[in-house]
């Protein structure tokens, strides 16, 4: 006779035997229609399953539900909305009203309103379970969806017949092939007792952060399917529902056609000296200055180079507006306006105002997918880090944005302002900044005889030789013009005038 491990092990080898040549059948996802969940759901909900949507009251379960119902009906699927105890469904059709998911003309076709609290109190949690599979069926329903979940708990004899009651109704739904969403006012502490019988639970959150309401929403489980972890600021808007995934919680991008060797130029001969020829393309690059330095204008340059060489651009700030930006670039003689008209060069401009910034970045990589810039440049981080409201997540942020852009094919130029104008010391107010980048400049004044003079030098570039000397820079009317040798900056900064022979335009002897 068999010793009890070895009878285990036999009926180990015999099923792996049996299912060694068999292709086991993929779970279905049904989309939720709802901007960026399903991004977070990696693909959406599993179809057959039973979902808690789980939340305090004012987080915006009921227009959740109802968004899902409309994207599902819209899409060829047919939905059951079943209410416990809410207000009237004509109430709640009308506060609806103003959002672009809803869908009336589905309304008694695809999407069926019905109320169970009667039959709740008639014939308790037996009946209501009787009458949903009963709609489901008549109806053919593939969604059905129960608003005040929470109730059919609250008037259960026993947590022993809410748990058999919600096994059950996945049971009988599955069979059908319903998807059932749950929709209760609970807290994330409170969906322990049905929670090991559902497939999912999504819980949503509305807290104040200093003076901000942040909605939230967190997949607690999912059950079959692999998703994006944590918690994921969402909004309503008049398109309803909009859940943003944190940038660097979503899978790396991957990378296109291998770029080619060429350094990018920044059309300043003698800075493009200093940088060994220009930018390696692909790679990201700090610009830390004091206020008006030249960042912005530094930026210009990148872009506006690669414009002339038919190479496309894109500009993204949060201060100066799009007609700004031209006329500060056409005022050195930078032809921004013509290759913007044209289309060559993109601008994205945001307000410095709140908003969530994975709304941002979400916004951001639409731009580049359907522009494909070759050159980008952000002025600035400063603003980035403004929108964060948690400080802890700005590395990470700042590592998969660059890695991002990478894999798009952009060469990226990221502007950063100091604090200080002037002194020994400098400081970086965004050492992630520093820390991910693969080349650094420094832009920054100096002061001598009561006359401001800018500086610029090459601090950090990860691949390939670069000039350590510092230079002194003017802004004119042909924009940034870099001295050709450190003899300027070296007077500048020791004080000492020197010599320089006629016809060096990197001096400035006789001063």
């Amino acid at each position: 006779m068999a010793e009890p491990a070895d009878a285990v092990s036999e009926v180990s080898s015999a099923l792996a035997g049996a299912t060694a040549n068999v292709e086991l059948p993929g779970l279905e996802r049904v989309l939720t229609g709802i901007v960026g969940l399903d991004q977070v759901l990696r693909g959406g909900l599993v179809g057959g399953g039973a979902y808690l949507v789980a939340g305090r009251p004012g987080t915006g379960k009921t227009t959740f539900g109802n968004h899902l119902a409309h994207a599902h009906a819209r899409a060829g699927g047919v939905v059951v909305f079943a209410t416990v105890l809410a207000e009237t469904h004509g109430r709640m059709l009308a506060h609806l009203r103003g959002y672009q998911f809803l869908a009336p003309e589905l309304i008694g076709h695809r999407i069926h309103y019905v109320s169970v609290y009667d039959e709740l109190t008639e014939n308790g949690l037996q009946g209501v379970l009787t009458l949903f599979r009963r709609l489901v069926r008549e109806r053919q329903a593939t969604l059905l969806v129960v608003d005040g979940a929470g109730l059919l708990e609250d008037l259960a004899a026993t947590q022993m017949e809410y748990r058999r009651f919600t096994q059950e109704l996945q049971s009988h739904l599955d069979a059908l092939g319903c998807t059932s969403l749950l929709l209760a006012n609970r807290g994330p502490d409170d969906t322990h007792m049905v929670g090991t019988h559902l497939d999912g639970i999504l819980l949503l959150a509305n807290d104040q952060v200093g003076a901000r309401d942040i909605r939230s929403l967190r997949v607690a489980k999912l059950r079959g399917a692999a998703h994006l972890g944590g918690r994921h600021e969402f909004a309503i808007t008049e398109a309803g529902i909009e859940v943003y995934p944190r940038l660097e919680s979503l899978p790396p991008r991957t990378a296109g056609p291998a770029l080619v060797s060429e350094r990018l130029r920044f059309g300043v001969e003698a800075l493009d000296g200093m940088l060994g020829g220009g930018l390696l393309p692909g790679s990201n690059t700090l610009v830390l200055g004091s206020p008006g330095t030249g960042k912005t204008l530094l930026g210009l340059h990148f872009v506006a180079e690669g414009a002339r060489r038919g190479e496309r651009g894109m500009l993204v700030g949060f201060q100066e507006a799009p007609s700004r930006l031209v006329e500060k670039a056409e005022a050195v003689g930078l032809d921004l306006g013509r290759h913007v008209s044209e289309g060559t060069v993109r601008i994205m401009w945001d307000p410095p105002v709140e908003m969530p910034i994975d709304a941002w970045a979400q916004r951001l990589f639409a731009e580049v997918d359907t522009h494909h810039p070759r050159r980008f440049f952000l002025d600035s981080l400063n603003d980035v880090q403004r929108l964060m409201l948690e400080p802890e997540r700005l590395f990470p942020f700042i590592t998969a944005l660059t890695n991002a852009l990478r894999a798009a094919g952009a060469t990226s130029l990221l502007s950063v302002e100091a604090g200080t104008i002037l002194g020994p010391e400098l400081t970086v107010p965004i050492p992630a900044a520093a820390t991910t980048a693969d080349n650094a400049m420094l832009l920054r004044y100096v002061e001598l005889r009561s006359q401001l003079h800018r500086l610029i030098s090459i601090i950090k570039v990860r691949e390939g030789a670069y000039d350590t000397a510092i230079r002194e820079f003017q802004i004119g009317d042909q924009g940034i013009e870099v001295a050709s040798t450190f003899k300027s900056a070296e007077a500048v900064l020791t004080g000492v005038a020197r010599h320089v022979a006629a016809g060096d335009p990197g001096g400035r002897g006789g001063r």
